[in-house]
């Protein structure tokens, strides 16, 4: 039997293995090929760079278990972004579940943090925890911390938190990071502390949300958006710290090119073989 004969009748699994090294490799062991960036990506990135050190953000986590491995990854990143460029961040969320998910996040970031990297909880970060009342709730707590929140996530009360000293309300931020995964409450932050105080703002969510805030972008406010997990893969390339969001595009790639070396190596061994007069 020929090499071409082998090839074309090569026992399938061997070819689903192949696939599942291609996928699970990158995902593993993420690797850094070149990748074209979104604008708003670039946008929302280059904002974040730009916030200079000893600003005070605020983040609001709406990520949950559903959009975690989506926005996750990035919000991460961001957090790290933060905190090494000497910017202090103050959390929340306006869901029970995100509550939980954003400690999450927090957490694996300061995992990553260089060693020496200030990350003193209440003094570089503090967690608000959970806000109830959507919109509303959002709206009070930016307009009067103390009167919407007693303490913090660990139940720390407000007024012992160093951080939050001298702080009230949102004009003692300079920007707004809101991840916001597949709940669409972007607006909240627009309306209730962009438009009112003046303070920029950008964020992320899931990729089907992306059409929904576009309009914001053009329109001026809303600084950039991180589009689902390619969003936040972006966002590790771009700040060069490969994460679990740049190994699942990149096992995109690898799976993508490895089934198309495939389909061209089937088409060039079925030539071969028409050329040989073989059926």
């Amino acid at each position: 039997m020929s090499i071409t004969d082998r090839l074309l009748k090569l026992d399938q699994r061997i070819i689903y293995a192949l696939m599942f090294i291609a996928l699970a490799f990158p995902i593993l062991n993420p690797v850094v090929l070149p990748m074209a960036i979104q604008g708003y990506s670039q946008d929302a990135f280059d904002f974040s760079d730009s916030i200079p050190e000893g600003s005070i953000v605020i983040f609001e986590g709406g990520l949950g278990a559903a959009t975690y491995p989506q926005g996750g990854p990035g919000m991460v990143v961001q957090i790290y972004h933060m905190l090494t460029k000497g910017v202090k961040c103050v959390f929340f969320s306006i869901g029970t579940e995100q509550n939980f998910w954003t400690m999450t996040a927090i957490e694996t970031a300061l995992k990553k943090l260089p060693a020496g990297t200030p990350a003193v909880n209440g003094v570089d970060w503090v967690h608000l925890g959970y806000i109830a009342g959507g919109e509303a709730g959002v709206g009070s707590l930016v307009n009067d911390i103390r009167a919407t929140i007693e303490a913090d996530y660990f139940d720390t009360p407000i007024d012992d938190i160093p951080l939050l000293e001298g702080i009230n309300d949102a004009t003692g931020f300079d920007a707004v990071l809101w991840w916001g995964g597949s709940e669409g409450s972007m607006p909240y932050g627009i309306r209730q502390i962009s438009v009112p105080f003046g303070i920029p703002i950008t964020g992320m969510c899931t990729t089907n949300e992306v059409p929904n805030f576009s309009p914001y972008i053009s329109a001026g406010q809303l600084q950039g958006l991180f589009g689902g997990v390619r969003g936040s893969a972006e966002y590790e390339f771009l700040l060069k710290l490969p994460g679990p969001a740049l190994g699942q595009a990149m096992a995109t790639n690898f799976g993508g090119l490895l089934w198309m070396a495939m389909v061209l190596l089937g088409n060039i061994l079925y030539f071969v073989q028409r050329m040989k007069g073989e059926s």
